[in-house]
């Protein structure tokens, strides 16, 4: 074997260089993305303030956890330990590039789950795990959402999804915590 005869490794070793300096900008975007998804706390407070709740008892928190950091929402009156429920905004900040299964809304508990079923919320199909018994992914932004104002539309649906999370799913932590 003397010669390399398959085209994609011979533009690898050509490009190899330019190919890894472009590989290395996915860390660039993680961490663009993670300051964007907790920009949105700014978005959510506005929200709260303007009344597109109809709960006024709503409090707003950033939970950091590790990799995982994420925008809560809970009532003043619920438990406030790190098992409780409480219906979040999270993702992976060293994962998080804008794709379509970066983000996740939903009920993250490890106590008080009984109520979160698929029958009760239907609008959540994923997998409940040891941390979420009702959450779902938010779809990334589409088309050339770099350009100009391109995130703008995806920041308005991602904090519409997270108060409609609010509205399907508080009731059912009320009932499970007992308020």
């Amino acid at each position: 074997m003397n010669r390399i005869d398959d085209e994609p490794i011979r533009f690898y070793l050509e490009h190899q260089d330019r190919i890894r300096e472009w590989a290395d900008l996915e860390a660039e975007v993680c961490e663009f993305a993670d300051r964007f998804y907790r920009s949105l706390r700014t978005d959510l407070d506005t929200a709260l303030k303007s009344g597109r709740l109809k709960d006024d008892d709503v409090e707003l928190f950033f939970h950091e956890e590790g990799n995982w950091p994420g925008i809560a929402l809970r009532r003043q009156s619920w438990p406030k330990a790190d098992e409780d429920p409480d219906v979040r905004l999270q993702w992976d900040r060293k994962d998080v590039c804008f794709a379509p299964d970066d983000l996740y809304v939903g009920v993250r508990a490890k106590r008080h789950r009984e109520v979160f079923t698929r029958e009760a919320c239907p609008n959540y199909p994923g997998k409940p795990d040891s941390w979420w018994p009702v959450w779902r992914t938010i779809r990334g932004p589409s088309g050339r959402f770099w350009e100009g104002d391109g995130l703008k539309e995806y920041r308005h649906r991602v904090v519409d999804t997270v108060l409609s999370a609010w509205n399907d799913l508080a009731p059912l932590v009320d009932r499970a915590v007992g308020t």
